[in-house]
């Protein structure tokens, strides 16, 4: 019975400190949010286009969840960097997928959403309808796009990792090669919904190339990996 007492005391400092850190995490980001959503807006919109807010509250409403989700990562990563300290867990993934994320965070934020909302408000223009956003629904669509692919980013780490784990080889990725990319394109071009071929070629052609990448990273670790196991039976038989 101490014993349970003595892990739900530790357990009730652990979240008192996440609290805290997402606490302080949060105030500083309800501090900054409002220059941080006017550079979203400046990188983001044409000039041509205006966010509005259609309720009285919708603007305070942005600030709390935007921070919320801010706080709410930094946090999270805060986190995860405990219990692999803790439990002493090889952190030779983390420094990979930390990199892999924020190339796909700096692709999506510089080159693809600014390119989308060009064309996404030059859609509207065409017709003679002025585009006016929503600024919920705007942050929002920014923000999911940009986590989401960021995430894409992690496939060549995910699909190696699933290599040395032996769920998937290389040569299944490369016999499935064709079908992906034509899935990819097909996948670009109902989410771009563009016109012009430059918005779907701008989101395929890094998918593409993560997906090669990831049969190289497959084929290279199934390589060390039956090499290590011909060099450990050659030990043996000595």
């Amino acid at each position: 019975m101490e014993e349970i007492w003595k892990i739900l005391y530790l357990g009730r400092k652990k979240l008192i400190s996440l609290i805290i850190i997402f606490s302080v995490n949060f105030g500083i980001f309800w501090y900054y949010l409002d220059e941080i959503i006017e550079k979203i807006k400046g990188d983001m919109l044409p000039p041509n286009a205006k966010l509005i807010v259609t309720t009285p509250m919708e603007y305070l409403l942005v600030k709390i969840q935007l921070s919320i989700v801010f706080a709410g990562i930094i946090t999270l990563i805060i986190f995860i960097l405990y219990i692999l300290k803790k439990y002493k867990i090889r952190l030779v993934w983390l420094i990979p997928a930390f990199f892999l994320f924020f190339l796909g965070f700096s692709f999506s934020y510089f080159l693809l959403m600014p390119a989308a909302m060009r064309i996404l408000t030059s859609l509207p223009l065409h017709s003679g309808v002025s585009p006016f956003f929503s600024i919920r629904q705007f942050m929002t669509f920014i923000i999911i796009s940009i986590l989401l692919f960021s995430i894409v980013f992690e496939l060549p780490l995910i699909v190696t990792y699933l290599s040395i784990k032996g769920f998937v080889s290389s040569r299944t990725l490369k016999e499935k090669r064709k079908h992906v990319i034509v899935g990819i394109f097909i996948l670009t071009a109902i989410i771009t919904a563009d016109p012009t071929p430059f918005s779907q070629i701008l989101l395929s052609l890094p998918l593409v190339l993560l997906y090669e990448i990831s049969i190289w990273f497959a084929s290279f670790f199934e390589r060390r990996k039956h090499a290590l196991s011909k060099t450990k039976e050659s030990q043996e038989v000595i």
